[in-house]
Parts: C-alpha cells; sequence; structure tokens
C-alpha cells in the first residue's frame, strides 16, 4: 500500500529541517562562540528580568514609569505564554544542538517551538519603539539633572534614537544566534519573533500598573 503524501505542514517543516541545519553549518563559523553565548545570557528571563527590576530602583526617573511597568508585567506574559505553546506543540530541538551548554531550568526548555529568546528580544524592542516619546521625556530629565549623564544627552536628542537603533540590532542579531547557535530552527525563530511583536502591542496598551509602581518604589525608598 502506498504511503499517503506529506502534508502541507509536514513539506514547511522539512524546509525548515534543511534551511536551518544550512544556515547553522554554513554560518556558525562566522560569529564566535562566545559571542553567541553571549547574547544567549543578555535575552534569558533569568538575566532580563532582574537586570530591568534593578533598573527600575535605580533610575530616578518617574516618567519611565510607564515603560517599566508594561515591561516588567510583559516579561512575565512572555515567559508564560511560550511556556504554554512549547509544552502544547513538544517540538524537539535540532539533533545538532549541543545540549551540555544549554541551560534547561524548566521541562518546557527541552522543546524549540517557539523560541523564548526571540520573542523576548523582539518584545523588548517593541516596547522601547512604542514607548519612544517616554524615553524621550527620560531623556530631557536626564539632561537637566546635568552631570557626567546630562551631557551624554546633549540637547539635539539623539541618544533615544541611538538607543532604538542599538535595541532593534541587538533583537535581530539575538534572533539570528538561536539558529546559528543550533538551539531552534528558522520557523521558531521568526515564530518567536512575530509573538513579542504581539507581545509589545498588547503590553504597551493594556499592561500598565505604573501609579502602583511608583507607590511601591516610594515605599522602598523611604525604608
Amino acid at each position: 500500500m502506498a504511503e499517503p503524501p506529506p502534508t502541507l505542514l509536514q513539506k514547511v517543516l522539512t524546509v525548515d529541517r534543511k534551511l536551518s541545519h544550512y544556515l547553522h553549518s554554513k554560518f556558525h563559523t562566522y560569529l564566535p562562540i562566545f559571542f553567541l553565548l553571549i547574547l544567549e545570557i543578555s535575552a534569558d528571563f533569568r538575566f532580563s528580568f532582574p537586570i530591568s527590576l534593578s533598573l527600575l530602583f535605580a533610575l530616578p526617573l518617574p516618567s519611565l514609569l510607564p515603560f517599566f511597568s508594561s515591561l516588567l508585567l510583559g516579561l512575565l506574559l512572555d515567559i508564560a505564554a511560550v511556556g504554554l505553546v512549547k509544552i502544547l506543540f513538544r517540538r524537539p530541538r535540532p539533533p545538532y544542538n549541543h545540549l551540555s551548554s544549554m541551560s534547561t531550568p524548566v521541562s518546557a526548555d527541552h522543546f524549540s517551538f517557539p523560541s523564548g529568546h526571540s520573542s523576548r528580544v523582539s518584545f523588548v524592542a517593541a516596547l522601547v519603539f512604542l514607548y519612544k516619546e517616554v524615553m524621550e521625556v527620560a531623556a530631557v530629565e536626564v539632561r537637566e539633572k546635568g552631570g557626567v549623564f546630562g551631557s551624554w544627552v546633549g540637547e539635539d536628542g539623539k541618544l533615544v534614537d541611538v538607543v532604538m537603533v542599538g535595541v532593534c540590532v541587538w533583537a535581530v542579531v539575538t534572533a539570528v544566534s538561536r539558529v546559528l547557535l543550533g538551539r531552534h530552527y528558522f520557523f521558531d525563530v521568526f515564530a518567536g519573533f512575530c509573538l513579542g511583536v504581539i507581545e509589545g502591542v498588547f503590553a504597551f496598551r493594556v499592561l500598565r500598573f505604573e501609579d502602583f509602581l511608583s507607590t511601591f518604589r516610594h515605599q522602598i525608598w523611604s525604608r
């Protein structure tokens, strides 16, 4: 009995596997392995969430509270959404992925679809873009305070544009590095990147609790 022809999904996954293996084998040596691992760490939730929380209390800039409120809740939303999708689809990681150099604190991290690192970096990039006006107000606050940091901002307001470009470059390079490092297939990264953008828009429009955050931060500082 003849085997049934492959479905459209099977064809897509076959192309995805071949493309991903080609990209990994052809280009993974173009960037040093330590650089790829640094990008991996920079987008890890165990690094990004504590850093974001620390910046919230370290930066005396009230204008950034809306941004941090969306950022912190959005990071929690991202890890929950990615974990749920991973468990539902249970796509194995590429066979050439080196598990020995990879940290998997929860069982969902053994699965490949979607890429959590890609969703996280695109979420941050989308949020920075959406909060550009808030960033510009914060830049004015820093400039008015003077000092070393105030001189960095300058009068032309170009610093915010530089930060936005830097975050976008970091997001794209980190997403690409997931394929080059062999952690994910191309479609995992693409789906994760799209998910992160959606999360960014949702966090910007819905996940806003800056009033509570302001009160909480004031109580911490007043102790």
